[in-house]
C-alpha cells in the first residue's frame, strides 16, 4: 500500500515537472500576432536566439535543412551576450491576423552594435535584407535612426519570419521592439526630441563655461569648458545620433570614437576637479592618483592595440572604477572642509550613478528599462549643471572678494567705481549726495597701540557707519582711514547735513581695546548731486569740502560751495577776502 502511494506521488511530481518545463521552456517561439497591435511591443521575449555562431555562417546556411545552428527560446526583455566568440542570431515570426496589411518598424534599441543584418522571409522563401549599425552604411530595408531600425511589412492573413544578425563589439544587447508605422514616427520624434533637449541643456552650460573661461586666467574654468565639449560630443555619438546625422551612408565606425570620448570625459572631469579643488596643494597623494587615472584614460583611446584582457581592464578603470575613486576622494575632501568639494561631489555623483547603473545592467543585475537609453545623457546634464553652479558661486565669491575691503567688510574703491558707472548710466539719479569722511587722530592710535588696535578701530567704525546709514546710505572704504558714503534717500539737504553730523557722533564714541578706551574723531565733507554735475565730480567736491573741514578745525561737517573748485581743479571764482567758501557745521562729540 505504501509502495503504491509513493509510486503515484513520484509519477505525479514528474508530470508536474514536465508540464512546467514545457510551458516555461518551449522548444520554439510562437508567432507574434501583430495584426491587431496598436502602438508598440517588446518582442525579444518571443524570439529564439543562437549565439557564438561563426562569422562565416550565412543566411543560406541557417535555412539549410542540414544546418546545425540551434536556436533556443529567449526569456528576457533584452537578450544579452558577448560576440567575442561569434555572431548572435535572433529569429522571430510575425503573424498578421488582421484584415489590413501591417506596415511596421523593427528597432534594436542598442546604439553600440557595430553591424546588424536583418532578413525578412515570406512564405515562399523570398528574402529582403537590410544592414544598419554604428560601423556600417545603411542599406536595404534599414532606416536612418539612432538605433538599428528596419522597415517590416506583414500582409493581412500572412506570416513573416525575421532573422537578425548582430556582429562586432564585445557586448551585444538586443532589446527588440516592433512598432506600427505611426507609433514609430511619434516614438522616434520623441526620442530625438529628448536627446536634443538634453544636448541643448548641456550646450547652454557649455556656452556659459566658454564665457567664463575667456574672461578668466583660471585654468579650472578652461578645463571645465573642454569637459563640457567632450561630454556633449560623447552624448551625440554614444546615443547613435552622430552616426545617423552626419554619415549614415558611411562605413566609418563610431565605436572607437565613443571609447575615446568616454576616456576624454573622465580625464577632463578629473583634471577639472583637481584644479578646481586645488588638490595638488591640499592632498598631494590624491593628486598622484588622479594623474594616474588621466594617464589610463589616454591609454584607453588606443586600447585597440592592447591585448584583449588589458584593454578591457583599462576601459573598466577609466569608465567605472576610476571615476568612483575620484568620487570617494572628493567626499573625503568635503569631510575635511575643502571649499567647493561639496558642490563638486553633488555634481560628479549623478554621472557615476548613471555609469554604475549601466554596468549593473550589462551584468544583468538590474532590469531593462527604456530610461536606460537616456540615463547617461541625463547624468551628464546634471553634472554640467552642478559644476556650472559651483563655478558660478566661485566667480561670485571672487567678484565679491575683489569688491570688498578684507579688513572692514565694506565695499572698496573698485566697487565704488562700479557703482558710479552704474549711476552714470542711469537716467534718474539714484543718489542725492556724497559724503567724504577722514578720521582724526587715527595715526596716533597706530603709533601708540600698534596696528592691531588700528585695525580694530577701523572695523568698529565700519560697523557703525553701516548701522547709521542702513536703508539710506552705503559706506565705502577708499583709503587707510578714509571713507566715502553714497547717500541714496531723496531727503532735504538739511537732513543730509544732519546725517553727516550723526556719522561724526557715532565715530567719536570710545572703543574698548585691552582695557583701554580708544578715541578718534572725524571730519566730513558733503557734496550734493544735481543734474549738472556727474558723480565723479561730486566725489572731488566732497573731497574738497573734507580738506576744508580738516584745515578749519576738524570734527565738523563742511558743505561744498559752488565758489570753491573741486580737488585737482583751479578755482573758477575766488571768494572775496574774508568770505569763506564753505559753511561749517560744528559737532560736539
Amino acid at each position: 500500500m505504501r509502495g503504491d502511494f509513493l509510486n503515484f506521488a513520484g509519477r505525479f511530481v514528474s508530470l508536474l515537472i514536465v508540464v512546467w518545463v514545457s510551458l516555461t521552456f518551449p522548444s520554439d517561439a510562437q508567432a507574434i500576432d501583430v495584426g491587431r497591435m496598436d502602438g508598440r511591443m517588446n518582442i525579444s521575449r518571443h524570439a529564439t536566439v543562437a549565439k557564438d555562431v561563426p562569422a562565416a555562417i550565412t543566411m543560406a546556411d541557417i535555412l539549410s535543412p542540414t544546418s546545425e545552428i540551434a536556436f533556443v527560446k529567449n526569456h528576457a526583455d533584452a537578450f544579452q551576450a558577448s560576440s567575442r566568440k561569434g555572431d548572435v542570431w535572433m529569429r522571430m515570426q510575425l503573424r498578421n491576423s488582421g484584415v489590413t496589411d501591417m506596415h511596421g518598424d523593427l528597432v534594436v534599441r542598442f546604439p553600440y552594435l557595430q553591424r546588424v543584418d536583418a532578413y525578412l522571409l515570406d512564405t515562399e522563401g523570398y528574402i529582403r535584407t537590410g544592414t544598419a549599425g554604428s560601423g556600417v552604411a545603411l542599406s536595404g530595408i534599414a532606416l536612418p535612426a539612432p538605433f538599428p531600425t528596419f522597415e517590416i511589412d506583414v500582409p493581412a492573413g500572412q506570416t513573416r519570419t525575421v532573422y537578425i544578425r548582430a556582429s562586432g563589439g564585445p557586448m551585444v544587447v538586443m532589446p527588440v521592439w516592433f512598432h506600427t508605422s505611426a507609433d514609430y514616427q511619434s516614438w522616434f520624434q520623441g526620442s530625438v526630441g529628448i536627446f536634443a533637449l538634453l544636448m541643448g541643456i548641456a550646450c547652454t552650460f557649455t556656452f556659459y563655461a566658454w564665457s567664463i573661461a575667456r574672461k578668466s586666467d583660471t585654468p579650472a574654468y578652461r578645463l571645465y569648458f573642454w569637459f563640457c565639449v567632450t561630454a556633449i560630443t560623447y552624448v551625440i555619438f554614444s546615443t547613435g545620433m552622430g552616426k545617423s546625422l552626419f554619415w549614415p551612408q558611411s562605413n566609418v565606425s563610431t565605436i572607437t570614437l565613443v571609447y575615446i570620448l568616454q576616456g576624454a570625459v573622465t580625464a577632463f572631469g578629473a583634471v577639472f576637479i583637481s584644479n578646481f579643488l586645488d588638490i595638488r596643494r591640499r592632498w598631494p597623494s590624491f593628486y598622484i592618483v588622479i594623474n594616474g587615472l588621466i594617464a589610463l584614460c589616454v591609454l584607453s583611446s588606443i586600447g585597440g592595440f592592447f591585448p584583449s584582457l588589458l584593454s578591457r581592464a583599462v576601459y573598466m578603470i577609466c569608465s567605472g572604477i576610476g571615476p568612483i575613486v575620484v568620487l570617494v576622494g572628493v567626499w573625503v575632501m568635503h569631510r575635511r572642509g575643502a571649499p567647493g568639494a561639496g558642490a563638486v561631489l553633488i555634481g560628479w555623483a549623478p554621472l557615476i550613478m548613471a555609469t554604475v547603473w549601466l554596468y549593473l545592467r550589462l551584468f544583468e543585475i538590474t532590469p531593462y528599462f527604456e530610461i536606460n537609453h537616456y540615463i547617461v545623457p541625463l547624468g551628464l546634464c546634471f553634472t554640467v549643471f552642478q559644476f556650472s553652479w559651483a563655478i558660478s558661486n566661485r566667480v561670485k565669491d571672487a567678484e565679491a572678494s575683489a569688491a570688498t575691503d578684507p579688513l572692514t567688510g565694506l565695499s572698496n574703491r573698485r566697487d565704488l567705481d562700479t557703482t558710479l558707472a552704474a549711476l552714470t548710466r542711469s537716467n534718474t539719479p539714484a543718489c542725492t549726495a556724497v559724503l567724504a569722511i577722514d578720521l582724526d587722530g587715527f595715526k596716533a592710535i597706530n603709533d601708540t597701540h600698534g596696528h592691531d588696535a588700528g585695525d580694530l578701530v577701523l572695523q568698529v567704525i565700519a560697523s557703525r557707519l553701516k548701522n547709521v546709514g542702513a536703508g539710506r546710505a552705503k559706506p565705502f572704504r577708499t583709503g587707510g582711514d578714509e571713507f566715502l558714503i553714497v547717500y541714496s534717500n531723496r531727503d532735504a539737504r538739511a537732513d543730509i547735513q544732519q546725517f553727516g553730523a550723526q556719522c561724526i557722533t557715532v565715530i567719536n564714541r570710545p572703543i574698548a581695546y585691552r582695557g583701554t578706551l580708544l578715541s578718534v574723531g572725524a571730519s566730513v565733507g558733503v557734496a550734493f548731486i544735481d543734474d549738472h554735475v556727474d558723480f565723479r565730480e561730486s566725489i572731488s567736491r566732497a573731497d574738497a569740502a573734507l580738506y576744508a573741514a580738516k584745515r578749519e578745525g576738524k570734527g565738523v561737517v563742511r558743505l561744498f560751495d559752488q565758489r570753491q573748485s573741486p580737488v585737482g581743479q583751479p578755482s573758477a571764482v575766488q571768494p572775496p577776502l574774508g568770505q569763506p567758501g564753505f559753511r561749517p557745521v560744528v559737532v560736539n562729540g
